[in-house]
């Protein structure tokens, strides 16, 4: 079908250069009757025409990005010693609290049982020191000095008891691990990366967005966004947050867009996405095709086809002519229409770029050059065309 379009393309084009090749008058003698007659022939530039139609149109501002989890932690070692053992790989979905690695804890185990028992050792000569007193066969002092003992024992337990607990590696949320540092083995210190886990959940799109755009953004204000690991796929998200503050390098501001549950669940980490943030919707605009519009010296033009004045025995025929027009939104595929043209005019959507004004004209369609010249291929239909064209031209300069 691409094929066969290419194929009316090119001959409604290269008609429409014969119809603008052969339309100057002739000069010279007057020829003889059947000349005449032969020379008075019309020549339509075959187009393909279309009414302006009404279709909801909005202007975009767009940019790319990646997917960022907004819930990220790098986890990192609190303790040392030997990696003893890994009990996740990166892909696996981890609960919050789950223990991650395990290091080394034969040493502090060791620290710990010595100091439960010197704990213990204080405690009871506390106690003693207190019950003397109590008595009256003890000194104050010497049971503030067992009690500062007893509680100086009892800060070494729980820190020896924190620093076991920092051998073992947790997760602090749960989430996907997306990376894996630790190998069984490994010699381990304080503040060495362990796992990289993101919460699937969290998928956002930033984006920053022009200072002059500002004025224009809102919260749930939509987006379409394309994701290229989901094959060009255009999903919907919107505005959830608008930083109040403006970065004075770029002179930007950082807008985030959230999805619907169904969708960020197909997301992937660090995806490369196409956003179109939707500035700003007209509803039932006018519009014509994006292809129409012929730009010359910086204004634009629609080329409209008028029915010609009749001639007896002839083929009705219609009348190019050029008309102004001015622009407003467009999209990807058409362009609104503020003044110019209204919702009857016939607009010239193919073989407009080579019509010149008040050429005669034919109106046909892609279809019917496709299926007339369905056996052709697109370098036959030119050549036909162009013979024609030498033909006619001969034709013109002998009645000349």
């Amino acid at each position: 079908m691409r094929m066969h379009k290419r194929l009316a393309l090119a001959v409604l084009a290269a008609v429409g250069l014969v119809g603008a090749g052969c339309s100057k008058p002739v000069e010279g003698k007057a020829p003889d009757a059947p000349a005449a007659a032969a020379q008075t022939e019309r020549i339509l530039v075959p187009v393909e025409v279309q009414k302006p139609f009404r279709k909801d149109v909005s202007s975009y501002f767009e940019t790319t990005t990646r997917v960022q989890a907004e819930r990220r932690v790098e986890v990192l070692a609190k303790g040392a010693g030997i990696c003893d053992r890994v009990f996740f790989e990166e892909g696996d979905r981890v609960a919050a609290d789950a223990i991650l690695a395990e290091l080394d804890k034969t040493e502090l185990d060791a620290q710990v049982r010595q100091a439960r028992v010197t704990l213990r050792q204080h405690k009871t000569t506390f106690e003693i020191a207190e019950k003397s007193l109590a008595e009256g066969i003890g000194a104050p002092v010497e049971r503030d000095n067992a009690r500062f003992a007893y509680e100086q024992a009892q800060a070494a337990l729980e820190m020896n008891e924190a620093r076991l607990a920092h051998q073992t590696v947790r997760a602090p949320i749960g989430g996907i691990i997306t990376r894996r540092s630790l190998q069984e083995g490994m010699l381990v210190s304080p503040g060495m990366p362990a796992f990289t886990i993101m919460n699937p959940d969290s998928y956002a799109l930033p984006i920053s967005v022009p200072e002059k755009e500002l004025a224009k953004l809102a919260v749930g204000q939509e987006a379409l966004v394309r994701v290229d690991s989901l094959e060009g796929e255009e999903l919907k998200a919107s505005i959830r947050r608008i930083n109040p503050s403006m970065d004075p390098l770029s002179g930007t501001v950082k807008v985030v867009l959230e999805f619907g549950d169904a969708d960020r669940a197909r997301l992937r980490d660090s995806a490369f996405a196409r956003v179109r943030l939707v500035m700003q919707t007209i509803k039932d605009a006018l519009v014509v095709p994006k292809d129409a519009i012929v730009e010359e010296n910086a204004r634009s033009f629609l080329m409209v086809a008028e029915p010609a004045a009749a001639e007896a025995g002839a083929e009705p025929a219609h009348v190019a002519r050029r008309v102004e027009v001015e622009k407003g939104l467009e999209d990807s595929e058409v362009v609104q229409i503020l003044s110019g043209v209204s919702d009857d005019s016939l607009v010239v959507v193919m073989g407009q770029h080579a019509l010149k004004p008040d050429a005669q004209i034919s109106v046909t369609t892609a279809a019917r050059e496709i299926e007339s010249r369905k056996d052709m291929e697109v370098g036959d239909a030119l050549e036909a065309a162009r013979k024609k064209a030498e033909e006619e031209k001969a034709l013109k300069e002998s009645q000349n």
